[in-house]
């Protein structure tokens, strides 16, 4: 089957990996739509993702994580899912030793959704093979989706829940003043959502005209700031933040956002820190300031029905997101695209 590979440092490639090999508890998808993250894929691409527990990757890789499919076959004990169902977030899962790794592996043809719910019943382990699993609902990675959101559109919904999550774990309430720095797909769903907060003020810097023209169009936020262009210390000069969020994943942004905090607020950081690029002098950020570490996100997957309910009515327009659909073969084309600023967002087909 094709998947997306970066075969070394700065190469991408279409390659053949075989299909996976199902079990009792497993549904095969087959992926439809998986869009490419500007955060997490580019870095693997340039093998600036930082190493962490339970995340070992070695080129080549597979990229991708922000997949949605179909359940074509189910195994004898899946007793919650059936084919036809239209699913988020498939896994790289049972793919037979090939010489490939999977830094999430969800650019396949065909990949796996394990029936936890069954599993679980069952007392049948892990489908991860490693550790626990949340017998919660709400836990559940792979959640069914309605036939009224497309597959391309659900291609954002991995983002849209980290994007919700994220928010609340930071302890976003009705009233705080936010500013976000980061022009991209990632910042402009953290700022739509916000309105959902019910947040007094949103500030929104970057460093592109074309995406702030985007953010502002899309989630009006109260002021949006060139960075390249404008003084945003004089611009903002004597407003303080609740929150100041690191959309981009910088620890300059984490130093620069400190000095806009009121006594007592917050840096959250979302972005994905680099490889080597971490390091940051404590004696750098103002007294009485607290950093929130959620470069990886926590429940996001609890925020599914929210999501579903924001995009079927219409407030959450998935087709905002994104700029450029394009077929699989052209993944190393799209990864250029989102480097060169040509593209907002990219979504890979699989047809």
């Amino acid at each position: 089957m094709r998947a997306v590979a970066v075969m070394e440092p700065g190469k991408v490639e279409l390659v053949e990996i075989p299909m996976p090999v199902t079990g009792d508890y497993d549904a095969l998808v087959r992926v439809k739509a998986c869009g490419i993250c500007s955060s997490t894929d580019l870095k693997i691409v340039h093998y600036e993702h930082p190493e962490m527990p339970g995340f070992p990757f070695s080129f080549p890789a597979v990229l991708g994580h922000e997949g949605a499919g179909e359940i074509v076959s189910t195994g004898p004990k899946v007793r919650y899912l059936k084919p036809g169902d239209r699913v988020v977030s498939p896994l790289a899962m049972g793919i037979p030793e090939c010489g490939f790794s999977m830094s999430y592996g969800g650019m396949i043809e065909y990949a796996v959704v394990p029936d936890i719910r069954a599993i679980s019943e069952d007392n049948a382990g892990s489908p991860f093979g490693r550790g626990p699993i949340s017998t919660d609902p709400q836990d559940f990675l792979c959640k069914v989706f309605p036939n009224d959101i497309s597959f391309v559109d659900a291609a954002m919904m991995l983002t849209f829940k980290e994007n919700y999550s994220a928010l609340k774990n930071f302890g976003i309430t009705g009233g705080m003043d936010v500013l976000i720095f980061g022009d991209g797909s990632i910042s402009m769903g953290l700022s739509l959502q916000l309105r959902d907060y019910h947040v007094h003020s949103l500030v929104v810097v970057g460093h592109h005209d074309d995406r702030l023209a985007r953010i502002a169009k899309v989630s009006v936020p109260d002021l949006t700031i060139n960075s390249h262009k404008d003084n945003v210390e004089k611009i903002l000069e004597g407003m303080r933040f609740d929150i100041v969020i690191d959309a981009a994943g910088s620890v300059e942004i984490i130093k620069r956002g400190a000095r806009f905090l009121k006594p007592g607020g917050k840096v959250c950081v979302y972005g994905v820190l680099g490889k080597n690029k971490s390091t940051l002098d404590l004696y750098d950020l103002p007294n009485n300031t607290a950093i929130q570490i959620m470069s990886y996100p926590y429940k996001e997957h609890r925020t599914h029905d929210k999501i579903v309910d924001l995009m079927l009515s219409g407030k959450l327009r998935a087709s905002d997101f994104y700029s450029t659909v394009l077929p699989v073969e052209k993944a190393a084309e799209g990864i250029a695209m989102l480097e060169t600023r040509e593209a907002f967002k990219v979504i890979l087909t699989f047809d």
